[in-house]
């Protein structure tokens, strides 16, 4: 008789203490930024914005910017300008880019684009649009090449 593999079978959640847990939608604080990489372009057909060459350094210093910047409320960027950020809507006549985030939908790209710096000019700029609180980014430009 060949010997049969045993499949363990699924646990019922049990009813005690603890078993049940049920997840609750977290609440955005007060309007505070979420970002969204649902639209990214990682590969830009121009080979720009790219950050495929990049260490782990930058990054991290990227991943932690967007975390400090999270802890903002996405208004206070867009109209006060981020000072220490360099927010600012994007012009796309004075940029590299005359036709803009041409790859997306055409409702996309009537949305007012952004860009805001990581750090000083060492990390580059993350440029995107803000559908009310999320800040949906397309392009990370380490090389500052959307405004050579």
């Amino acid at each position: 008789m060949a010997n049969k593999k045993h499949k363990p079978k699924a646990r019922q959640p049990s009813n005690s203490k603890g078993g049940n847990v049920k997840a609750t939608p977290l609440k955005n604080e007060e309007g505070a930024m979420i970002f969204s990489f649902k639209h990214l372009q990682l590969e830009h057909p121009k080979g720009k914005f790219c950050i495929k060459a990049k260490d782990g350094d930058y990054i991290f210093k990227v991943l932690s910017r967007l975390k400090d910047v999270s802890q903002q409320k996405a208004s206070d960027l867009r109209q006060s300008g981020g000072k220490s950020l360099r927010a600012h809507t994007i012009d796309w006549s004075s940029t590299s880019e005359k036709d803009g985030f041409s790859h997306l939908n055409e409702q996309l790209q009537s949305v007012t684009p952004y860009q805001f710096q990581f750090s000083a000019n060492e990390y580059g700029r993350i440029h995107g649009f803000f559908i009310e609180n999320v800040f949906y980014a397309i392009w990370l430009d380490p090389g500052h090449e959307l405004y050579p």
